[in-house]
């Protein structure tokens, strides 16, 4: 487990460096999005290309994956709403809350992370779960988030969420890391390759990922932190630790359950590939809800907070699931 620990160390002080650049100003709070789109516009977006240009996402039982992966999140999504009900929450921050309990950072933090664990066979598997969060899972709690909460009009009520779901999918197939996946998985299957120069910018794009990514990740979360306490002030407190335990414990737990499941009734599952949207899903929560949830009006103070807390608390959290699925330093080779 100590090597484990060593391994995630680097990525999780990364993070950290960004967090303090933020709070102490060194990095200004308006450079934040400039940073982010180039991690996701070109960083990220490099990375991608190349782990599917090289035919990392070719990989049999990826459907299987989706399906495990996508169950399991839609039990965590239901279960978050429900607790959203009974706290009292309004379905506007109870779908944006059910949101960053289901959608696990994948983009900044689990690319780099699992695909340097685990090799760069973990970017198929990794990929999977993007396709499910970002085309499923927001789409259902961004409906969810615009239906009304009782009283209204039953059909305007259905067409409101209706309008959001399909915005949100409309936006979600503007991802660059999605349309970055498909052309690298078209360049694996037509044999393609870049030109020499072209190949080396993409190369040298792809290795400033991960520093970028989790700098970057930090900042957000600083500003996320910093900025929703004077906007939310009146909003009244709602306990953070069960989505925080959705998120790190349950979700990961019913990922594998599933996947488990699956596999015993035939379906084509590689272990390294449930092992992999497993450890995909006990990843914290997304950073980009917080920037979501401001832009829908909903709670941003209570989206902050749990990202910041499964963040933190996800050094020892993945470790133990690292460790307790038998991962070891060094397994992808």
């Amino acid at each position: 487990m100590l090597g484990l620990i060593k391994l995630f160390v680097p990525f999780f002080a990364l993070v950290l460096l960004g967090w303090l650049a933020a709070r102490r100003r060194v990095l200004p709070l308006e450079g934040i999005p400039a940073m982010n789109s180039f991690v996701l516009y070109f960083g990220l977006s490099a990375m991608v290309f190349r782990l599917a240009a090289s035919g990392a996402l070719m990989q049999d039982g990826l459907l299987g994956l989706l399906l495990a992966y996508g169950v399991g999140g839609a039990i965590v999504t239901t279960l978050a709403l429900l607790w959203a009900t009974r706290a009292g929450l309004v379905r506007r921050d109870g779908g944006l809350m059910a949101l960053v309990t289901a959608f696990p950072n994948t983009g900044f933090l689990g690319l780099p992370l699992l695909t340097g664990l685990l090799g760069p066979q973990a970017a198929g598997p990794v990929a999977a779960t993007l396709v499910i969060d970002v085309l499923v899972l927001s789409s259902l709690c961004l409906a969810w988030a615009h239906s009304q909460d009782g009283g209204g009009d039953a059909a305007e009520d259905s067409r409101s969420a209706w309008l959001a779901a399909k915005t949100s999918l409309m936006g979600a197939l503007g991802n660059p890391l999605l349309w970055s996946m498909a052309a690298g998985m078209a360049f694996a299957w037509l044999d393609w390759h870049l030109p020499g120069p072209a190949d080396e910018t993409v190369r040298l794009l792809s290795l400033s990922a991960t520093p970028a990514a989790l700098f970057t990740l930090g900042a957000m979360l600083a500003r996320a932190q910093m900025a929703p306490a004077r906007a939310h002030a009146h909003v009244r407190p709602v306990a953070v630790w069960v989505p925080v335990l959705m998120k790190l414990a349950l979700h990961p737990l019913l990922v594998c359950g599933v996947g488990w499941g699956l596999g015993q009734v035939g379906a084509p599952l590689t272990p390294v590939g449930l092992l992999t949207i497993t450890l995909a899903a006990a990843l914290p929560s997304a950073s980009n809800v917080s920037m979501l949830a401001e832009r829908e009006g909903a709670d941003t103070a209570l989206v902050a907070r749990i990202i910041l807390w499964t963040t933190a608390a996800a050094l020892i959290s993945v470790t133990l699931w690292a460790h307790g699925l038998g991962v070891h330093v060094g397994a992808g080779g």
